[in-house]
């Protein structure tokens, strides 16, 4: 029996694997020193705190964090707005110190790099600011992507640098019914700067994992085109899960898929059941992990049900060609 980091690693590339992944199983994942601007820049009991590039968060009573200010008051600034140093050599001196650390035969190294390029602007623009520049100052609106863009291309290359096999890129830009923008603005301001993050990845020979929550739909043969290795989450109340299927069999592996409310809110049975229609849908022909759609504090029993219906599973590959 292969070793699930080889196990992960085939279905991920559609190759011939023995079992559907339950989550990113043998994965390690790590962030250089600002990517952690979600969890209290490291400090998992902080209640308030401060980023790298002057965004506010503070946490609510469920210990979830969001931001209260947000530093780019107009984009007339942009030129003026101090950004972090992506030069900075303390940056990746604790990662690249675990990582060596890691015995790599046995497990895959995921470096995660959230609020990458559209959700980075609305922390410093705010949401409803960086919505309305994209219409109004998309002149502006561009410099400020190309600024955020020069940060992102240096630390994507030093990640690239310490040879992971993963680079996850976050950047939600959906809703549960929508794109947060026209399409048409998403691939003309944010797709093509993905598409020179993800080649620096891709031209040596690292996965990339693209996480966008909520509807994907109307951008996924975009998401196929820049080249992403893996989608996460799929989203299954903002996507037509079997559609999603057809349209990436064989080219992109799907991670998630299994509603979390269901999850959240469900006795086990019920989720049991959820997960047994997922698996049909999604699991044919291989490239799925099977996984809640969100990550969240799930009752323990729920996740019990979800692993127990999965470990049972037979997957079938041989349907689906592998992807070139």
């Amino acid at each position: 029996m292969i070793t699930p980091r080889e196990n992960l690693l085939r279905t991920i590339r559609f190759q011939d694997a023995d079992y559907i992944p339950f989550g990113m199983e043998s994965v390690l994942e790590f962030y250089h020193r600002d990517a952690r601007f979600y969890s209290g820049n490291g400090d998992p009991l902080a209640d308030a705190w401060t980023d790298a590039w002057g965004t506010r968060f503070v946490r609510d009573a469920n210990r979830e964090s969001y931001p209260v200010y947000h530093p780019l008051e107009s984009l007339e600034h942009v030129e003026r707005f101090l950004f972090p140093d992506p030069f900075d050599p303390e940056l990746f001196v604790e990662a690249a110190n675990r990582v060596g650390a890691v015995d790599r035969t046995q497990h895959l190294i995921l470096f995660n790099n959230p609020g990458f390029m559209f959700v980075r602007s609305w922390l410093l623009r705010g949401m409803e600011n960086a919505l309305v520049d994209m219409l109004e100052e998309p002149v502006l609106y561009e410099t400020l992507l190309d600024n955020i863009f020069a940060y992102q291309e240096t630390i994507v290359k030093r990640t690239v640098a310490l040879k992971p096999d993963i680079v996850q890129f976050g950047d939600d830009a959906g809703t549960t019914k929508a794109l947060m923008m026209n399409p048409a603005l998403w691939r003309s301001m944010i797709k093509p700067r993905l598409k020179k993050l993800f080649d620096i990845c891709k031209n040596a020979g690292i996965l990339v994992c693209f996480h966008c929550c909520g509807r994907v739909e109307d951008i996924l043969d975009d998401i196929l085109e820049i080249g992403a290795d893996i989608l996460n989450p799929l989203q299954a109340g903002a996507n037509d899960l079997a559609a999603v299927k057809r349209k990436t069999a064989g080219k992109l592996a799907l991670y998630g898929g299994i509603d979390s409310h269901t999850v959240m809110t469900a006795n086990a049975q019920t989720v049991a059941r959820l997960t047994e229609h997922v698996l049909d849908i999604l699991a044919k022909g291989g490239g799925y992990i099977a996984h809640p759609d969100q990550g969240m504090r799930y009752p323990v029993e729920n996740m019990e049900a979800i692993r127990d219906v999965v470990c049972k599973a037979h997957l079938t590959i041989n349907s689906v060609p592998p992807r070139e």
